[in-house]
């Protein structure tokens, strides 16, 4: 009787392992190169601009996505963002107040609102997308944090579960 040899070709582990990792490779090097360019001058005028803003302390990688974000969504957005960045220079408005009641265009005043926003909400909308950049982050939370939890499903927040349980009082016995 003879065995006959099935023609379909196999992947042996070998193969599989060497796939596996240049597929992985590969990956890494289309995230790397996909990555901004961190402290470029539009992130730096988004930060300067936002510093303005948001009278907060801002986290700089929420920023850079953020202006990432901007950049990809909202048309006209790295255009604006110049024309503010020259306009607070100019003029040199001492708070936001002052400078929503001094901009001359309707669109810079959208523009600055939209940063505004983005910034509160951890969110960028754009004409027909919304991108979620930040949801713990988002100063919505930020400002009332001594209050009031970020809505979760954990008791004490998102991220809860890795902080240790709090001690149980004296219960009563009967």
């Amino acid at each position: 009787m003879r065995i006959s040899r099935s023609t379909n070709p196999r992947i042996g582990r070998r193969g599989l392992l060497l796939g596996m990792s240049s597929l992985s490779a590969l990956f890494c090097v289309q995230t790397s190169r996909a990555a901004p360019l961190h402290g470029g001058m539009l992130h730096q005028k988004f930060m300067a601009v936002s510093s303005l803003l948001v009278p907060h302390k801002l986290n700089e990688t929420i920023g850079m996505r953020t202006a990432d974000a901007m950049i990809a969504t909202v048309p006209d957005f790295p255009e604006h963002l110049e024309q503010l960045a020259s306009f607070i220079e100019a003029k040199k408005p001492a708070d936001v107040e002052e400078l929503m009641e001094a901009l001359p265009d309707v669109s810079l005043k959208n523009a600055a609102q939209s940063i505004i926003e983005s910034w509160y909400t951890g969110a960028v909308q754009g004409a027909s997308t919304i991108s979620v950049i930040s949801y713990e982050e988002a100063l919505m939370f930020k400002v009332t944090s001594d209050v009031m939890t970020i809505p979760s499903y954990a008791i004490s927040g998102p991220n809860g579960w890795t902080a240790d349980a709090p001690p149980l009082s004296q219960l009563p016995i009967f």
